[in-house]
């Protein structure tokens, strides 16, 4: 009942011949020797095959496919026995070294993959030939948390590490001959379980290109015009060639603004200093507050962890004995009998 009639963008790509891949986006991922489960939301997960080696474990070393290198995390990586397309749009249209969400693979892992792929795209329009994707999909999950699950990566190391792995991707492009012609869209997913104190509809959006408007004082420039997730899909087909899906993107409003720049933006560099103090590597210990209600969350799969109760321990892990507001603390509206749609 959640597909839309008129299906997904990649179907749009497809089928008006665009060339486009996914990094994790609807692809379900069997990991080494887990147990059988099952993520409606992306296709079955199926008994892990039996693999030489589970996972990854801290100090050793990491399959070349993943950037070579050893890991450095306190936790061992799990390594993946089968990748499966959950669209039939994107068979042959995903890159089967990126796995899904599991938030004990750190988005450094993720973004050294789109690195080897970007490295091979620089290769071949070196000698002529233009084989990056018109459209690609970067799924980088670690900002949902694992909570402050004993053993796992601290919430603040989840977020850090999310920061610092858009940054890398943005500065990979930059620094690359596609700096001329791609334009990053940046969203947050779950923004609709972290209102701010302005708009619990708010959430932030970054749009980043050579084209982008110049601000003033070196700031980002802001665009506080009403957009929606729609507006960004409109923009990025209008971008591709694409005709609009069905209403929803046909009247919705571009973002045309963010690409009135005179083109001379300058090629970004990542801040690293998060990795470079460690804060990436850090992981929650038995008494941090919330662990034994995080032991029973699920951060395998994508929204399997009660928001509500995730949200808390969130506020708790950040601000210590403060009061927890009355909107993280109130549980949301549940359905009765006889409630109206």
């Amino acid at each position: 009942m959640n597909e839309p009639a008129s299906g997904y963008l990649w179907g749009n790509l497809a089928s008006h011949h665009k060339t486009y891949l996914h990094f994790g986006e609807f692809v379900a991922t069997t990991f080494c020797d887990e147990p059988a489960s099952k993520n409606p939301q992306q296709g079955p997960v199926l008994p892990g095959q039996h693999c030489e080696t589970k996972a990854v474990a801290p100090g050793q070393a990491l399959p070349e496919e993943w950037g070579d290198g050893v890991n450095k995390w306190p936790w061992p990586i799990p390594l993946i026995a089968q990748n499966i397309a959950t669209k039939p749009e994107l068979v042959g249209h995903f890159a089967p070294e990126a796995p899904d969400f599991n938030l004990n693979v750190p988005d450094q892992v993720r973004v050294n993959i789109f690195e080897k792929h970007l490295k091979r795209w620089v290769e071949d329009r070196s000698d002529g030939k233009d084989s990056m994707p018109s459209f690609v999909l970067l799924r980088l999950g670690d900002d949902h948390t694992a909570g402050t699950r004993p053993g796992g990566p601290t919430p603040k190391a989840s977020v850090a590490d999310n920061d610092l792995a858009v940054g890398r991707a943005v500065e990979l492009i930059a620094h690359s001959p596609f700096w001329d012609d791609t334009a990053f869209f940046i969203l947050e997913d779950d923004a609709q379980d972290g209102g701010d104190h302005v708009d619990a509809h708010r959430s932030v959006a970054l749009v980043i290109s050579k084209y982008a408007p110049h601000a003033k004082a070196g700031k980002p420039y802001v665009d506080s015009r009403f957009y929606s997730t729609v507006s960004v899909i409109r923009t990025m087909e209008t971008l591709l060639g694409l005709p609009p899906m069905n209403n929803n993107d046909a009247f919705s409003s571009m973002m045309s603004s963010l690409f009135t720049g005179p083109g001379d933006q300058p090629p970004y560099v990542a801040d690293t200093s998060n990795r470079d103090n460690g804060l990436i590597y850090t992981a929650n210990t038995t008494a941090a507050p919330g662990a034994k209600e995080s032991m029973k969350m699920d951060f395998r799969h994508a929204d399997h962890a009660d928001a509500q109760k995730l949200n808390v321990i969130l506020w708790t892990d950040a601000m210590g004995d403060r009061p927890v507001p009355a909107m993280v603390r109130l549980r949301r509206h549940t359905a009765q009998k006889g409630d109206d749609d």
